[in-house]
């Protein structure tokens, strides 16, 4: 097998340089390419230059460049200003997202060849191979996200167009999950790993289906990875939230009404409009779930909700070892939020022990193998349904759908409790109650 280097892309790299020299508005177009994806250095270094003067809002010709190139001592390094000229005199149509795709295509092939390689030089067989060659392949970024390596000077500039942007915008710029008192205190945004816990019945899916819902409905592009439950009854519970059918009528013979059956229907209607991503494959290793998740993000999706922590396997950890399974598939969670750039709301159970407490209230050592996910995670949230601990009827009827939704860690802010969340159990959705 030949894994002889790839030629560069040398006309397209040419292209797009003379392109963003001629057409500075192209660079909309790159906000995915990163310097070291073109071949040759003279090329890296003035896409860097162009791209960092445009960052700054600089306008970019002949004159600017060749100024700022002396300035950088990189004027010579780059072949002169007749590069330049050449550049922009043979300069074919602007065709600036084919140039794009042809320079990445070309690193990313050189990327995976690289890899294999690498793995083809190991003395590993079998499975032991396996999973370097997939760790391997899986560490070639393909995920077309911008180099993070950057100066202080120009991340400021950025950062406070987006401060200023937030202070005039009704809510600010995070993500809204749907409960105001809650999203007073929260900042749902960028690269965050959020923990929803809480004991077996308590309603974390549903609780996951109503904010994936309530932002939704915002216009959020929302990724929900089921693993333990089936997209069927996921839907189920989207239908009921929006119909106001009784969930428990579904799927039963001679159940639905006519007037439940419209109801369906009209709410099937208003989902039909819904950008909400759904995969429920079952029993997934923690590398399905990380390719899955950048799939998700690459098709546009802007938040990732992951059922569940528990469900996820893990072929480097031996049978039987869950504390060290649930650390290491927490932490490699944690770098894939960053990684992407994108908050993932991940659904954990919590030990049953707790149920011998006189008080019921979770706490952060309540997390199930709690260690590493305790120190991964950004925000943790509990869910906290004091009828399902309740044995006396008359106080578990006066108790029925109370809810203490509480922040017992938050990164970004304090933590806080709110007690008026009221669980809808016919249609198995959360809304705040008054």
């Amino acid at each position: 097998m030949d894994f002889k280097l790839p030629d560069q892309e040398t006309e397209s790299e040419e292209s797009l340089l003379a392109t963003l020299i001629i057409r500075n508005k192209a660079i909309e177009h790159c906000l995915y390419l990163s310097d070291h994806e073109f071949y040759q250095k003279k090329h890296q270094d003035l896409y860097k230059t162009i791209s960092g003067m445009l960052q700054k809002k600089e306008p970019v010709d002949l004159s600017t460049l060749t100024s700022k190139l002396k300035k950088e001592n990189l004027l010579e390094n780059i072949g002169g200003v007749r590069q330049l000229m050449h550049l922009v005199d043979n300069c074919p149509m602007y065709n600036t997202k084919q140039y794009v795709k042809n320079i990445k295509e070309a690193a990313l092939t050189r990327e995976v060849k690289a890899a294999c390689m690498e793995t083809l030089d190991l003395k590993s067989k079998g499975e032991s191979l396996l999973s370097i060659a997939q760790n391997k392949i899986l560490n070639v970024i393909s995920t077309e996200r911008e180099d993070n390596i950057k100066n202080l000077k120009d991340i400021i500039i950025n950062h406070l167009e987006k401060l200023e942007q937030a202070n005039i915008n009704e809510g600010g710029s995070s993500y809204k999950i749907g409960f105001p008192a809650l999203d007073n205190r929260l900042r749902i945004m960028d690269g965050k790993l959020i923990i929803i816990a809480g004991r077996p019945g308590q309603g974390k899916t549903s609780m996951a289906v109503t904010i994936a819902r309530n932002m939704d409905k915002q216009g959020v592009k929302v990724g929900f990875l089921s693993i333990e439950m089936p997209e069927g009854e996921v839907v189920d519970k989207w239908l009921s939230m929006e119909s106001n059918v009784d969930s428990g009528k579904l799927n039963k013979y001679d159940k639905l009404s006519k007037e439940d059956l419209q109801n369906l229907n009209d709410a099937a209607a208003v989902l039909y409009d819904s950008s909400i991503k759904i995969d429920s494959t079952g029993s997934l290793d923690i590398i399905d779930v990380e390719r899955k998740c950048r799939k998700l993000k690459i098709s546009g999706c802007q938040v990732v909700f992951i059922d569940q922590l528990s469900q996820i396997g893990n072929r480097q950890i031996k049978a039987g070892e869950s504390t060290a399974l649930y650390s290491e598939n927490c932490t490699r969670l944690s770098r894939l939020k960053k990684e992407l750039g994108i908050p993932i709301f991940l659904l954990h159970q919590l030990n049953r022990s707790m149920k011998d407490r006189a008080n019921k209230d979770p706490i952060l050592t309540d997390l199930k193998q709690s260690g590493r996910i305790e120190e991964d995670a950004d925000i943790v949230i509990f869910i906290h349904r004091p009828e399902e601990y309740e044995t006396r009827e008359n106080e578990k009827v006066l108790l029925k759908g109370k809810t203490k939704i509480i922040i017992a860690k938050n990164r970004a802010g304090a933590t806080y409790i709110d007690k008026n969340i009221i669980f809808n159990h016919e249609l198995t959705y959360f809304y705040q109650g008054y």
